[in-house]
């Protein structure tokens, strides 16, 4: 077996390629209701696949999980799709967050990168000890001397 490299966010993760009739077998063995389908994305020019959870006859399937990144490119088909899977299971204790949880908590990040990004711009910028933080060269100093001693108005 080969070994499949995706990324999510800045980790570069290495997982267990596996083909889609060996994924089938395993969600079977998982949960005889779960099934693996393939949607071709015409965005990106290959399959995105979801695991769907049969709910009837009557019934569409529910989708359980995509198999994609955040913004929505699909993932080549390993063993992370298990535990994907394992994680969103109703019956275990993992706790699954949904979309609008995720938003929020992006949205919570963002929101602190954003207050200490501006508290180093407010410490950057605010003088230290009563100096200005822009360079003052010995020409201006002799300019603004010569200009006192000639009696012209003070100019900064």
């Amino acid at each position: 077996m080969s070994y499949v490299e995706r990324r999510t966010g800045d980790l570069l993760v290495a997982e267990l390629g596996m083909d889609g009739g060996a994924l089938e077998r395993e969600l079977r063995r998982r949960d005889p209701l779960l099934s693996l389908q393939g949607w071709p994305s015409a965005t990106h020019g290959c399959i995105l696949w979801r695991v769907v959870r049969e709910s009837g006859p009557d019934r569409p399937p529910e989708t359980v999980a995509v198999w994609q990144s955040e913004s929505g490119e699909p993932y080549p088909l390993s063993s992370g799709l298990l535990d994907l899977v394992d994680r969103l299971d109703r019956n275990s204790r993992h706790r699954y967050l949904d979309e609008d949880a995720l938003e929020r908590r992006r949205q919570a990040a963002r929101d602190r990168q954003v207050e200490r990004d501006n508290e180093a711009l407010r410490d950057d910028w605010n003088p230290r000890h009563g100096r200005s933080p822009l360079f003052r060269g010995r020409d201006l100093q002799l300019s603004r001397q010569r200009a006192r001693r000639e009696g012209k108005p003070n100019f900064g």
